[in-house]
């Protein structure tokens, strides 16, 4: 539709777009000054399920009042051992606000640290837009005594390029019935081939 309607170039090569639109991931390939990533975010509240009031969550961001964000966490580690956020853990902004980073997973939180890139997230049906400036200070929320931990795939690689170091998706090989791994992100899965390639 985008394409259709405003005559813009596509290309599915990360390092050749200038504005990458994701539903769920941060590129594997780290992203430059030049390029503004768009992330559509599905739960853009991070305080939402401690605090159900739009106007309420507005006065505890101002207020810098995140004990919802933080007893979410630890109602986790009480119930479960630990936290158990998958693509909406919060995130301290600039060691001031709490950000939902969601949809992407705890794999890609760590990336917005620091980034070299403009990070926009914005939820279209509650009408909020917020982002994450170049080369801002992003954490996790964490607890000394239970760290920030992201998905672990040790022991796994792409069945299709060999990568252990990316996230990667589980499938169930339909012909052998045995679980395989693949790069969530295809551009950059290809270009690993790519390169393997031309070696």
């Amino acid at each position: 539709l985008v394409a259709a309607t405003t005559d813009v170039e596509v290309t599915e090569e990360t390092g050749e777009a200038t504005i990458i639109q994701s539903r769920h991931r941060i590129p594997e390939q780290p992203l430059t000054e030049d390029q503004i990533l768009v992330l559509q975010v599905p739960t853009p509240e991070p305080l939402r399920d401690f605090e159900p009031s739009e106007a309420k969550t507005r006065v505890l961001h101002a207020e810098a009042d995140y004990t919802g964000a933080w007893l979410g966490l630890f109602d986790q580690i009480v119930k479960f051992g630990a936290t158990t956020t998958g693509a909406d853990h919060p995130c301290l902004v600039n060691e001031r606000y709490v950000m939902a980073p969601s949809p992407i997973p705890r794999f890609d939180t760590l990336k917005l640290n620091d980034a070299d890139n403009l990070t926009i997230l914005g939820a279209g049906r509650e009408k909020k837009i917020y982002a994450v400036p170049p080369h801002t200070h992003v954490e996790p929320l964490d607890f000394e005594d239970y760290p920030f931990r992201v998905e672990s795939f040790e022991g796994r690689a792409c069945r299709l390029c060999g990568a252990t170091d990316v996230y990667l998706d589980e499938f169930v090989d339909e012909v052998t019935g045995s679980t395989v791994y693949q790069c969530n992100d295809t551009a950059w899965c290809a270009k690993r081939r790519a390169e393997k390639g031309g070696e």
